[in-house]
């Protein structure tokens, strides 16, 4: 019989798979969630811990000084900034302005057709530690205005004349269409102060401008004291021509004195000229004064602040002539005076008159002019006197 094969059997045995429940994880992945967590953990301790250190080697400064608690300020909120019409400026520390006392000058933009300028100065007032803001200056509504500090420490701002007629404007210059004003601290206030030019132009801003266009190389009249106290006879006094004897009677460098006459009516006049922004040879010539021998003027004083009517009184006039008076706004044109009250004269010479005039532009630098007129067929001169006030 064949032997017979021996046939190896091999019994695979399948296990079912192992069902998880629903609510359990599988180890594997149990490690790797748990690892997570740990490293974030240990992440924000090491965070915390940075902060702490970083904070005890930096700590938070208490301002100890009015300058450093002003750096603190969050001027958005004190100047009330009306984010949709309104941005900030400018901020910046303005100490010379105040004798060096700590001081923030805040220029807040208008965003709107009238590119409004807020201006506000703050300073601080001091008690053991506690700190309080104070207002020192300011001034709203300034249409296309503009900041800037002198080289004298004073504080210059301008704005774009919106009272004068449109068709005065198109004649003017762009400078003289901005109205500018300048304030000084005084006794623990800014006060308005005039500029001592009364012409070509009446404010610092407009002086410093027509020197740099000198010095950039533009022809000028103004560089010559004669010529610009001529000129300036023309077009205030309105004197057709100049006169032979016209003379600069004395030049010290950085100031002159010249003589204007004219014949009919006859008057002489003396005009002092100064250099007041460069002192040297390309320095323009700025007339600071005008006046006939004799002629005063006591009330309102000169470059003084004054409220319509104007009142005037002085002495010097010619007690059997007439007293005429003008006004120039800022650009030298005239201003349209309604009088109501006439001027008067007596027997020694002192004079009175009250002027009113149309509405214009408040705070602004103006000449007056004030003349004393002979009566008819008199030998007598005639009488001038020109100054600056403030109408405000």
């Amino acid at each position: 019989m064949p032997k017979s094969e021996h046939i190896e059997q091999r019994v695979i045995i399948i296990l079912p798979r192992r069902q998880t429940p629903s609510n359990s994880r599988e180890p594997s992945r149990r490690r790797p969630r748990l690892l997570t967590i740990i490293c974030f953990v240990l992440a924000i301790v090491a965070l915390i811990h940075f902060i702490a250190v970083t904070h005890s080697a930096y700590p938070t400064v208490t301002p100890t000084t009015c300058q450093g608690w002003l750096r603190t300020m969050d001027y958005t909120q004190v100047v009330h900034l009306q984010t949709k019409t309104q941005q900030m400026g400018a901020v910046q520390f303005v100490n010379q302005l105040v004798d060096g006392q700590p001081a923030v000058m805040v220029q807040v933009n208008g965003t709107d057709a009238q590119q409004m300028l807020d201006i506000f100065i703050f300073g601080c007032t001091q008690k053991q530690q506690q700190f309080k803001l104070t207002t020192l200056f300011s001034q709203r509504g300034l249409s296309q205005g503009t900041a800037a500090i002198s080289p004298d420490n004073t504080l210059i701002t301008s704005a774009l004349d919106t009272y004068q007629p449109a068709q005065d404007s198109a004649l003017e210059q762009p400078l003289q269409q901005n109205i500018y004003r300048e304030y000084q601290w005084q006794h623990s206030a800014f006060v308005q102060v005039a500029y001592p030019s009364l012409y070509p132009v009446t404010s610092r801003a407009e002086a410093e401008a027509l020197q740099q266009q000198a010095d950039n190389g533009q022809s000028l009249p103004w560089s010559d004291p004669l010529v610009t106290a001529e000129q300036m006879a023309k077009d205030i006094f309105h004197w057709t021509g100049s006169d032979p004897q016209d003379a600069v009677l004395s030049n010290k460098g950085s100031t002159a004195r010249v003589q204007l006459v004219q014949q009919n009516p006859s008057i002489t006049v003396i005009v002092t000229l100064k250099q007041l922004i460069q002192h040297n040879t390309s320095g323009l010539w700025f007339v600071v004064s005008a006046q006939s021998s004799g002629m005063a003027l006591d009330q309102p004083r000169p470059a003084q602040s004054v409220k319509p009517p104007i009142i005037i009184k002085g002495t010097g006039a010619l007690a059997d002539g007439t007293i005429t008076t003008a006004l120039f706004d800022h650009a030298l044109s005239p201003l349209t005076l309604t009088n109501t009250v006439p001027s008067s004269v007596d027997a020694s010479g002192k004079y009175a008159a009250t002027l009113s005039y149309t509405h214009s532009a408040p705070d602004q630098e103006t000449l007056l002019l004030i003349e004393s007129l002979p009566p008819n067929g008199s030998s007598e001169a005639e009488q001038l006197l020109l100054v600056k006030i403030i109408l405000g």
